[in-house]
């Protein structure tokens, strides 16, 4: 007979995501456990051992799918392993959760050397969205745009 408490009230998870919450919330994993797990992610990643980075990445992002730093450190291994489309699918994650001009530069510019216009284009207009008034961030915006109505 299992024990009562190690089971998942299923009820009690749906409350929690309905309200917002994530799955780490309905089976009680601490932030603490998980800022450890990011720790050994962001080690793993900067020893250039990216498949051991995505391992930890991939349960993150699973206990909490609203961490934009979870999948922007996934892109980041993701186009390391040279998987550039999963990059830019995991940073336009990242970047619907914590929109930045640079995230939206890095999807626009892998996207332009990979020669992906959807992704280029998207990767674009966003970098436009949350273009300021910061002279490098504009001169780099004009030359990823040349470069992508050259191809």
């Amino acid at each position: 007979m299992e024990n009562e408490t190690s089971k998942i009230d299923l009820f009690a998870a749906a409350k929690l995501f309905s309200e917002g919450k994530v799955l780490s919330d309905a089976i009680g994993v601490s932030q603490g456990f998980k800022d450890a797990l990011y720790s050994i992610a962001v080690v793993d990643y900067e020893a250039k051992r990216y498949d051991q980075t995505l391992q930890g990445l991939r349960l993150l992002v699973i206990l909490d799918q609203n961490n934009a730093d979870y999948w922007a450190l996934m892109g980041n291994a993701l186009k390391d392993l040279g998987l550039y489309l999963e990059a830019i699918t995991a940073w336009n994650m990242a970047m619907g959760l914590a929109p930045q001009f640079k995230t939206a530069m890095v999807i626009a510019r892998v996207a332009v050397a990979i020669k992906d216009k959807d992704w280029a284009r998207e990767g674009l207009m966003m970098s436009l969205a949350h273009l300021k008034n910061n002279p490098k961030d504009q001169e780099d915006y004009r030359k990823l745009l040349e470069a992508y109505e050259a191809f």
